[in-house]
């Protein structure tokens, strides 16, 4: 029996066959499972960013609209009433927004104190005033770019009588309200129909009612400021329950209640 040669160790072939059965990728397949991951990541990005983002400006456009809320509810504390959706002169003739007119409980009293309150919206003293929209006017679903000068946030008014909350050309107090103020609406925000911030311009209950169906704020549904300073999101495809809280009127209530913020 012959002895085993020393360069032949049965160690170093049993390591050798054991190393082979291991899979050593080429740098081909590395760059190519890269690249599937890189894929399925960026499958599932896109849905987690977009959903937080729509929550978050959901979340900040229902402050927003408490602000706004707030706001109304100082001004009907220091003068007895609501702002008129429309300061007219003596002939009755249009002249600004009641968004001019919560400027100071807005904290933007430096702004409101720019403009002349004897001159309509689009005169020479107070049209340059409408590029500087207050921050608690501007939507989040809006870009400045896009829609300069303009807001979303629109009181509901029935121009022909006294069926909403805020009235057109006259203040109302709440104690002539005759419906519950948490029933509602005094704002909405409309994304699909945005206004010049200082022009006295807002939307009936029937223009809410009969409102085409468009998804905006990232969901089919969209917010009511309640006249309690409340913020109700509501659907969009339910004209029915939408009519409850557009019209003031004490046999009117909303057959349900949605979700609440």
């Amino acid at each position: 029996m012959s002895e085993p040669n020393p360069f032949h160790s049965p160690k170093q072939y049993a390591q050798e066959e054991e190393d082979e059965k291991w899979w050593r990728p080429t740098v081909v397949e590395v760059l190519v499972i890269l690249a599937i991951l890189a894929v399925l990541i960026g499958l599932l990005l896109p849905s987690t960013t977009m959903s937080g983002r729509g929550e978050g400006r959901r979340s900040l456009t229902s402050n927003n609209l408490k602000s706004i809320g707030l706001a109304l509810h100082n001004y009907h504390d220091t003068y007895g009433t609501l702002p008129p959706a429309v300061v007219a002169d003596s002939q009755g003739q249009p002249l600004y927004s009641w968004r001019v007119l919560v400027l100071p409980f807005l904290e933007e009293q430096d702004l409101y104190d720019q403009f002349d309150l004897s001159q309509p919206w689009d005169s020479a003293a107070n049209l340059p005033l409408a590029e500087q929209v207050p921050y608690l006017l501007q939507s989040p679903f809006l870009t400045a770019e896009q829609h300069p000068g303009k807001t979303a946030y629109l009181a509901v008014v029935d121009p022909q009588g006294k069926q909403t909350l805020m009235l057109s050309q006259e203040g109302r107090p709440f104690d002539e309200v005759p419906c519950e103020l948490g029933s509602v609406a005094m704002v909405v925000e409309q994304c699909d129909r945005p206004v010049i911030w200082t022009k006295p311009d807002d939307v009936s209950p029937l223009e809410l009612i009969h409102m085409p169906h468009i998804d905006q704020n990232d969901r089919s549904n969209f917010p009511l400021l309640l006249g309690d300073g409340s913020v109700h999101w509501m659907p969009r495809d339910d004209p029915q329950q939408l009519r409850g809280y557009l019209f003031c009127q004490e046999s009117d209530q909303a057959d349900s209640t949605p979700a609440t913020e």
